[in-house]
């Protein structure tokens, strides 16, 4: 493709999705205003997901059982499983995790610990947890676990609520310390064992999940709960779009590599626009992605011109791309040189998102 005249690069667009997790998409060449011929153009560039750090914008808080069913060798390692997926997963910068708490329960609960999620406090203070050897009563837990949230000041915080077995205290007021939950707490619980399990009922794990818009996850044990606690905090990078003069959005599929794929990860794209006339020609390429808050989306845009032969460098071509958002023309956030970030809540559907100035 023979360039004729080029514009300067406008560089990568970033997005958050719900959750926090970045999502960011380029498109490399074209360049804004590069003058083309007539026919096809290739579009080149790169998305990626989770690769930078994220502002801190969530805190974690853990809620372990320490009930008399788990012995002192299965409260080590409930202790071991999440000391280490707070060390490779929650303190990754690119999850935008700023607060953390600890709180235990068994007979009753407590908040034993809360501040930064970074640095060496965190884990202090869960090595120094004991056994408490006592019964199971989530309500207790549900209690301390709300109480440490709300010592956080991040506006998002993530429960993860753990449990060897089922509730064992009928006359707690389970249903009442489940409306305390703010809603800017999001339960997810994970129940360990041959005792757990995230069936429905009153009073269990499954239920705090739901009511609060979190999920339950199982492990047949102890061994497996790094695995189960890495699929709470998951990131997909799951498609890309390609739109031309403001039209239908076409599937981008030579990527490399292929989509879908977890985060955090780059990758990189070729596409070909269909044949182009006279005119000027809005490029826009969109990156399709979801983090554990939902889905979203990212769009980064060009321009190319192509020129009646023989008019000059600085004569406006005779077909313009229309300014007014129509049914069949650019909106204006798609239109040369614009950057769009939309994202898109729980209910799935677009808010439109803010427009970024490039």
């Amino acid at each position: 493709m023979l360039v004729l005249a080029g514009g300067v690069p406008a560089g990568a667009v970033e997005g958050t999705l719900p959750g926090g997790i970045g999502i960011g998409v380029d498109i490399e060449t074209p360049l804004p205003d590069t003058v083309i011929p007539k026919g096809t153009t290739k579009v080149v560039g790169t998305a990626s997901i989770g690769t930078k750090a994220a502002t801190p914008r969530t805190s974690v808080v853990y809620v372990l059982d320490s009930s008399g069913s788990l012995t002192q060798a299965g409260w080590d390692a409930e202790k071991q499983a999440v000391a280490d997926f707070h060390r490779k997963v929650a303190q990754q910068p690119y999850l935008g995790v700023g607060g953390a708490g600890l709180a235990a329960f068994s007979t009753g609960g407590r908040v034993f610990w809360t501040g930064p999620a970074a640095g060496p406090q965190f884990h202090n203070a869960l090595a120094a947890l004991q056994w408490q050897d006592g019964s199971t009563n989530f309500t207790a837990g549900l209690r301390a676990g709300t109480e440490a949230a709300n010592a956080t000041t991040e506006p998002r915080s993530i429960m993860i609520f753990l449990s060897d077995g089922r509730d064992n205290h009928a006359l707690e007021n389970f249903e009442g310390a489940l409306a305390q939950v703010p809603e800017r707490v999001d339960i997810h619980t994970v129940a360990f064992g041959p005792d757990a399990e995230c069936g429905n009922g009153p009073r269990s794990l499954k239920r705090m999940a739901d009511v609060t818009g979190g999920a339950c996850v199982k492990a047949s044990g102890t061994g497996d709960l790094p695995t189960a606690l890495a699929a709470l905090f998951p990131s997909e990078l799951q498609r890309l779009t390609l739109t031309v003069d403001g039209g239908p959005e076409l599937p981008i599929t030579d990527i490399t590599p292929a989509l879908p794929q977890p985060g955090p990860r780059q990758v990189r794209y070729t596409v070909e626009t269909p044949p182009l006339d006279v005119g000027n020609h809005p490029l826009c390429v969109t990156a399709h992605g979801t983090d554990f808050g939902g889905a979203g989306k990212v769009t980064d845009c060009t321009n190319v011109i192509i020129r009646e032969p023989g008019t000059s460098p600085g004569t406006t071509p005779a077909t313009s791309s229309p300014t007014t958002t129509t049914p069949a023309s650019p909106p204006p956030a798609a239109l040369p040189g614009n950057r769009q970030v939309s994202v898109i809540p729980r209910g799935g559907v677009d808010t439109g998102g803010a427009t970024a100035a490039p």
